[in-house]
């Protein structure tokens, strides 16, 4: 009998704990939650295959096991199939599968800005009494390696600059030494190296930045980092991005500065700026800037980033009902 319930596991999240504990883990969710069907991912792209096709034979809830970049290609693959019929909307949420939320990667950002149990028993039990809430979800337009233009889905945040190269420095620091050290110490290699963009900013159409930039984020969630509250105002269920944009700083005051963005005490600095959007675009005068989607390398810009309101739901402690 085929099960109402899927689990798509990254046995590589965690620094590969989630594999070694594999067996345990899954007769855990099964004690709470019953038969579940399970499917591994093995490369790159997998979960978004595995989830578009679950939607398509009408899985009824998606367990995401793995971290801020197995749930960003499992919301791209959902996301892909109704963007496939028209534009996302909240009442195309109601036709795709519930994702359930595990505590098994590295990061939890966005998890963590929904206020998720970072425990499995206690985040089992809160997917088991199916409380749910609607999320808004992002779709970015960027380029790849070779120049082509490509679009994808993100859960929690888009970004470029520092955080962009950040991400590619990270790599394996964060397996030895732990997530948020991890990001930590590849913030410093890319501060080290650091060059600002020229860039021109658009939020809604309208110029809010034209010259040097050190890094922008088009935030759904709060945090990137591994709990850097980069974002304050961001929430994932307003319809709106949070826009975060950090003008060209130096070296020196990067360095200094870096500890009030990981405490989240960078709102009043004089060039840090905030704009609440549907839409933002990022147009540098010289291409080859990479970007991270939730914490993963994808291209490079130019960027244009968008809000879908409410366009999946998932198990939350506090929920819309639906």
């Amino acid at each position: 009998m085929q099960s109402d319930t899927l689990l798509i596991l990254n046995p590589a999240s965690a620094a590969g704990a989630t594999g070694r504990r594999q067996a345990a883990l899954i007769a855990e969710i099964e004690a709470c939650l019953g038969p579940v069907a399970v499917e591994v991912t093995r490369q790159p792209g997998d979960a978004s295959r595995i989830s578009n096709a679950a939607a398509i034979r009408g899985v009824e809830r998606i367990l995401v096991g793995g971290g801020d970049g197995t749930l960003n290609e499992i919301v791209t693959g959902l996301m892909d199939g109704v963007s496939a019929g028209g534009e996302p909307s909240e009442a195309s949420s109601l036709e795709m599968p519930i994702l359930g939320l595990l505590p098994l990667g590295s990061g939890w950002d966005f998890a963590r800005a929904l206020d998720m149990p970072r425990d499995l028993s206690a985040a089992l039990r809160l997917i088991e009494q199916g409380q749910t809430r609607r999320v808004d979800i992002g779709r970015v337009e960027f380029r790849d390696a070779a120049g082509a233009k490509r679009s994808r889905f993100f859960a929690n945040e888009a970004s470029a600059g520092l955080s962009g190269v950040t991400v590619q420095l990270v790599g394996n620091l964060s397996k030895r030494v732990g997530p948020r050290l991890g990001f930590l110490l590849g913030a410093v290699g890319a501060i080290l190296s650091h060059r600002p963009l020229d860039a021109a900013v658009e939020v809604d159409g309208l110029s809010v930045h034209e010259g040097p930039l050190s890094m922008i984020v088009a935030a759904n969630g709060c945090y990137f980092g591994a709990g850097m509250k980069v974002a304050p105002g961001a929430a994932v269920d307003d319809g709106r991005l949070e826009v975060v944009v950090v003008r060209g700083l130096s070296l020196p005051r990067l360095l200094f500065n870096l500890p009030r963005l990981v405490l989240g005490l960078h709102a009043g600095h004089p060039s840090v700026s905030f704009h609440s959007a549907r839409s933002v675009s990022v147009m540098p005068k010289e291409f080859g800037a990479p970007i991270d989607l939730d914490g993963e390398s994808v291209g490079t810009l130019p960027m244009y980033a968008e809000i879908f309101p409410k366009a999946l739901r998932v198990f939350a402690v506090s929920g819309d009902g639906l």
